[in-house]
């Protein structure tokens, strides 16, 4: 079974509890678990998740979530090189009628890449890019 794509919006409803999809976000994720699909992401999406839970209120549930990612096999972890960047900068120049950030079209990049058609997100560029995303 082809993994599912993780990006920072699920990341952030995870790890806080006052977050709108939080239920829904360990809902859904229990049931990949569950059917023993694999999570990937990026660098650059722990990247956004950190700075969002840069406050030390939520700072060692970032840094144990991170962790969690970095050290399971239920993950694919994508380390953002020069060439990956290249081809989302490329994504990112051509959408000049979406307001895709840079991270967003490397993900997307990322997603096609790997043939995936599922997002874990609510962000509603992902559907833009005809994903199914799951939070919704």
């Amino acid at each position: 079974m082809k993994p599912v794509f993780v990006d920072t919006s699920a990341l952030i409803a995870l790890g806080n509890q006052r977050d709108l999809f939080h239920v829904k976000a360990h809902e859904v994720k229990s049931v990949y678990v569950e059917a023993k699909r694999k999570f990937i992401t990026t660098s650059l999406v722990v990247v956004e998740f950190c700075n969002t839970f840069s406050g030390f209120r939520f700072r060692k549930t970032a840094v144990e979530m991170v962790e969690s990612i970095y050290q399971s096999d239920k993950w694919i972890y994508i380390d953002v090189d020069k060439e990956l960047m290249d081809s989302g900068f490329e994504r990112y120049k051509k959408m000049k009628d979406k307001e895709w950030g840079l991270v967003d079209c490397i993900s997307i990049v990322v997603a096609e890449d790997f043939g995936l058609t599922e997002i874990f997100t609510n962000d509603s560029h992902f559907e833009q890019a005809s994903f199914q995303i799951l939070l919704k």
